[in-house]
Parts: C-alpha cells; structure tokens; sequence
C-alpha cells in the first residue's frame, strides 16, 4: 500500500515539530524575504514617510503572515509535503519581526546622518568646520563638502552621472563591525534573561500571542485555527472601520473624516491646568486588542500614569515653577530606568548567578557533557552571558582602534544601551506596548551630565555618530522585537540557540542591503525630493551636535530633582508590588509616562483595558476566555488595514497620511 498524502503529512510534520527543526528551503525563504522587504521598506520610508516595519507587530510582517497562512492552508491540501508546519510559520514571524525595524531604525538616521555631518560644515551653513576637523576620514564617504560622494546627495548628480557608491565602501566597511556588534549586545542581553523571564516570572508577552494564534504553534499541541471563529472576524471588521474611512476620505473628500487621530487642544487658557491641554485622542484598534491581554494593573497603569504625569506639571506650576518642566521629566524617566534595570537584575540575581557559574565551568571545561543536557542547566544562558561580554568588549576595541573615541566615554555610551535595551525589552514583554523607546538619548544624557568641556569636541561628533544605531532611538528599540522572537521560538519548540544564530544571520544579511540600497536611493533622488521626515533629519542631527559643540548646558536643581524624585517613586512602586499582591498600580506605567508613544496610545489601552473589566465583571473568566478571539481580530484587522492603504497610498500618493507615525 502507498503512503497518503495525509499520511505523510501526519508522519513528516510531526517530526519535524517535535525536533523543532526548520527546513533548508523554507530558511531561505525566510532570508529571500527579508531582501525584498528590507528593500521595499527603505524605499517606503525615504520617499514617503510610509514606515512599513513599525510596531512590535510590525506592519507589513503581520500582514504578510496572514496571506502566508492562507496560502500555506491550500498548500497542505494539494502538496502537503511542500506546505509549512506551524513551527516554520512561526520561525518566519520571528526572524522577519526582528529585522523589519532595521532600514528606518538604522537607515533613515545613519546613512544621510554621515553625509550631514560633511555637507553642514560647508562655509554656507551656520556650522562651518564644526564637525569634519574630528571625522576620521575612513569613517565618512569624504570629509569635502564638494565631494561629489558629499554635494550629489543634497543638490542632485548631474545627467548621465555614475552613482558614487565606491566612496561608501570603505566607510561602510569600518562601520558595519560596529552596527553588528551593537545588534550582537542586544540579541545576547535578551537571550541572557529570556528563561528568565519566561519560565520564572511568567511574563505574559502579549504581543507574541497574536502570531502563535495564527499560526496555531504552541509547544504543547497545535491549537484550532481562529480564523474559523465567527468573533475574530467581527473584531477584524469593526478594527476596519476607522483606518478604511480615513483612507476614503483622503481619496474622495466628500466621505466624512473620522479623524482617529484627534486633538481636545487648549482647554485651559492660564494656570495650573494648562498642564492638562493637547491631550491627544488617537485610536488604534491594534493596541485596543492588545490591552484586552493585559493584566488589570499594568493596562491601567498606562493609560492612568500619563495623566498624573500632566498632575505633576500642575502641582510645580501652582508651587510658581514655571520652567524645565520637560528637563524635570527627562531625568526623571533616566531614574526610572536606572531603577527598573536595577531591580529587573537584582530579582533574577540567583538566575544570573547560576548562568555565571555555567558560563565558568564552560569555558574551564569543567562541565560534564551529561549536565548540558539538564534542563535546570541554562548552558544557551550561559554562551549568551560570555557573547554579550565578548561583543561588549570587541565594540570597546573598535571604538578605541577604528573610531579613536575614549574607551571610558564608550563604555559609558554602551551601559546606557544595555539599560535602555533592558527596559524597553521588559515593557514590550510585560505591557505589549505597540511602539514604544525612551523618551532620552542616552549620549545626550552622558553630554548634559558631563559637559563639553569634560568629553571633548571629538568624542560628542563620533559618540553621537556612534548613537544612531540604536542607542538614539526615539522610534522602537530593537530589544522588543528580540524579546518576542525569542518567546516565540519557545512556544514553538525552535531552539534558541539555532533560532538565535539565524536571527543574527537574518540581522547582518540586512545591514548589507541596506548599505546597497539606501545610498542608491539617496542619490538617485537626492535629498530635497525624499520625504519630509528625510529632508530634515540630517540638518537637525547637525543641529543638535552643533549645539552641544557650541553651548554649555550646566545642570540646574530641576534635573538633580527629577532623578531624585524619579528614583525614589520608582523604588516606592516596585516595593508596594512585591510586597502586596492586590496593589492596583503597575511600576511600568511610571516608567512609560512620558513621552509621545503613551501620549498617543493612551486612549486605545484605555478601550481595550475597560471592555476586558467589563467581559470579566459580568461574564467571568469564561466569557474573558471567549472573547479572545475578538480581542485578536481587532488586533490584526487594525494592521492589516492600516498597511493596505499605506501600500496604496505609495502608488497613489495622497496629500497626507493615514496615520501620522
């Protein structure tokens, strides 16, 4: 008798699963599409603005996956051995959400950033000779304004020019060790603390649910497909409704406007409660879906937190402080994430202690081959912990060899990365923020403490060079997309050793299309025709450092103050949660409050917090359970919509945006 088709699929797919092993041809699959889409996102962002790999969901991943599941679907049915099993759909989530965020991260800062740094030291800008003296020159296409690898980029090449893209080669071939090895960092700070994490604290990942969902991959057993479920596709229409009419009305403007966006403006003319006006009211049906997964406390202490934010401006506005309120607030947010990192540290001390001493026995082979096998052994944890040193350390090398910054400023510059990288990692695991990064740059931390005099002009130039990738950014961090990867290669039964050392691959692999890419987008359209958000950034990166060159910014009460205050509060939250169990407030709303992510998506955690205590309040935990599946449709109907009409909108161009990023 011969096998069946569905025979071979109950015998092949199962194995497959079990082992947790992922197919040659469907890896390069995986890296196949992380070219194309790393090419179509540069060319989305430096054109239109569009940013397609925004999010902890990333847009076009999201949606992607979803056709990739339908198509996956039809598969099993006429080719089953070619179709994917859900481990393989979900080790394509992961890899693709790990690098989607890359070419705006990286892309849209570092490339037009280098280039500003030479063209605004030209005798026509404002900061003549400010910046090239301390440029190496093997660090920047040239060091002359009228370099053609310089002028071309922001006045246009002449007809029938070649693109000048053999000047980039060795600058990118210094830079490239550096921009990896800060990736390598973030990727081994995550998988040093992912068991952590997962298996002790119990973290909920919320935002890793909605792929597992779709795919059906859970390590236990597959789970009935959702789509199938009348709920899911109520809340996947209902989460249609508001991007789809925005999109019409830009189209045809007689269909009224929704404005998902909105603004209550100036509600108060003078006084105190002033602090309470341009309150936004942006609705994302995606965070709505999200917040239903949430705790009680942790979705009410985001949306509640960014208020007794504005209360605290109130309260220092009555007592007559009328100044450095944003300055109060920043360095309150660095004492919070000082503290959060502190703590998140010191409560897996004996995690880290154990990962240590296994990373010792390991490098002393002192550890017997049979206890690498032992679950309780986290010998993964342990190459992860001597790979973050070893990065850490290599990143120190080529700051002082190839770069010629201080090693102690670097250093410096590095710890704020981990920090920061931590936090943020930890909120998008605990809170499932959609977007979300720190409201500070950790070099313009280090400036502002230290001072100009202190750090020396050269080290501000090539330090906050050296802080665009990653480390500055104010859009997504790179630690939330890891952190939820690396949660779903465990849900999936992916290894995380393997699932790791393709990711890092993936990550590379990206950085190199994004340097052929991005300078031929550059030149080929040259700065004033790119989008606004392009325009701009290179002038007003030279702003900022022309200023930090130019200025003295001495420290006042108000920020010795906030980091006080900021760090106390923090410890207070963190102390009332471990200590009684029923405390209704969350120490991540603290450390979120401020800045534009919760600014923004405030209201939507507020939506999606209320009809969750609402569903448990009269239906109970069955009917919370039943609801889920609504909860997911609202959360990928809103993506999905909202990455078709930014799709359309880069072939028919509109005069705004449907949303504004």
């Amino acid at each position: 008798m011969g096998i069946q088709k569905s025979d071979l699929r109950t015998l092949v797919q199962p194995q497959i699963r079990k082992a947790g092993l992922v197919r040659g041809r469907v890896i390069v699959l995986t890296l196949v599409l992380a070219v194309v889409f790393t090419s179509a996102t540069i060319w989305a962002a430096l054109l239109r603005h569009e940013i397609l790999g925004v999010g902890y969901l990333p847009r076009w991943v999201v949606s992607f996956f979803v056709v990739l599941i339908g198509i996956n679907a039809v598969v099993k049915r006429l080719l089953p051995s070619f179709s994917l099993t859900n481990t393989e759909l979900a080790f394509i989530f992961a890899i693709l959400s790990v690098i989607a965020s890359i070419p705006h991260e990286i892309g849209i800062h570092f490339y037009l950033n280098l280039l500003g740094l030479v063209y605004y030291s030209s005798p026509y800008s404002q900061w003549f000779g400010r910046f090239t003296p301390h440029l190496p020159e093997h660090l920047v296409p040239s060091t002359n304004f009228r370099d053609p690898a310089i002028l071309w980029a922001y006045e246009g090449m002449p007809s029938g020019a070649k693109l000048p893209l053999a000047n980039w080669f060795v600058p990118l071939l210094a830079w490239t060790p550096y921009i990896f090895g800060v990736y390598l960092v973030l990727v081994f700070l995550c998988l040093l603390l992912a068991r952590q994490w997962e298996e002790h604290e119990r973290l909920l990942y919320p935002l890793a649910q909605v792929p597992m969902e779709l795919s059906g991959a859970t390590q236990e057993h597959p789970t009935k497909s959702i789509f199938r479920s009348p709920l899911f596709w109520v809340g996947f229409i209902v989460a249609t409704l508001p991007y789809s009419l925005r999109g019409l009305h830009l189209y045809f403007p007689f269909i009224p406007d929704p404005q998902p966006q909105r603004n209550l403006g100036v509600l108060f003319a003078s006084g105190p409660l002033t602090a309470f006006n341009n309150i936004d009211l942006h609705l994302y049906p995606e965070m709505v879906g999200i917040a239903y997964f949430l705790s009680h406390e942790v979705g009410l202490s985001l949306w509640l937190f960014p208020f007794l934010r504005r209360a605290e401006v109130a309260l220092r506005m009555a007592f007559g402080v009328d100044m450095y309120h944003a300055e109060f607030l920043t360095f309150q947010s660095v004492a919070t994430y000082l503290v959060m990192a502190g703590s998140l540290l010191w409560l897996a001390r004996g995690y880290l202690k154990e990962v240590g001493l296994t990373a010792l026995k390991w490098i002393l082979r002192k550890l017997p081959h049979s206890e690498t096998d032992r679950s309780n052994v986290p010998l993964t944890e342990a190459k992860a912990l001597i790979g973050l040193l070893l990065a850490f350390g290599s990143l120190l090398l080529w700051a002082k060899l190839v770069a010629g910054v201080n090693v102690s400023w670097t250093a410096l510059l590095l710890v704020g990365l981990v920090i920061t990288g931590l936090v943020v990692a930890r909120i998008v695991g605990e809170a499932g923020v959609y977007i979300f990064a720190p409201p500070f740059r950790a070099y313009q931390v280090i400036f502002d403490i230290f001072g100009k005099d202190r750090i020396g002009a050269r080290n501000i130039v090539l330090l906050s060079a050296m802080g665009w990738i990653q480390i500055r950014s104010t859009g997504t961090m790179a630690t939330g997309y890891i952190a939820n990867s690396l949660r779903i290669f465990s849900s999936a039964g992916v290894d995380k050793g393997y699932g790791t050392g393709w990711m890092l691959f993936a990550i590379l692999l990206t950085l190199l299309v994004c340097h052929i890419v991005f300078p031929t987008v550059i030149y080929t359209y040259s700065v004033p025709k790119l989008s606004w958000w392009a325009q701009t950034s290179s002038l007003n990166t030279a702003n900022f450092v022309g200023q930090y060159l130019t200025t003295s910014r001495p420290l006042t009460s108000h920020h010795w103050w906030g980091l006080v205050i900021g760090a106390i509060t923090c410890w207070a939250l963190i102390k009332l949660r471990l200590n009684f169990v029923g405390f209704p407030l969350h120490p991540i709303g603290f450390v979120t409050w401020y800045g534009w992510p919760l600014d923004r998506y405030w209201m939507s955690v507020m939506l999606g917090w209320a009809l969750k205590g609402l569903i448990l309040h009269y239906g109970g935990f069955s009917a919370f359970q039943r609801f889920k599946p609504f909860a997911y449709g609202v959360t990928v109907g809103g993506t999905m919509t909202l990455t078709t009409w930014i799709l359309l909108r880069l072939i028919f161009p509109t005069s705004e945006s449907i949303i504004i990023d």
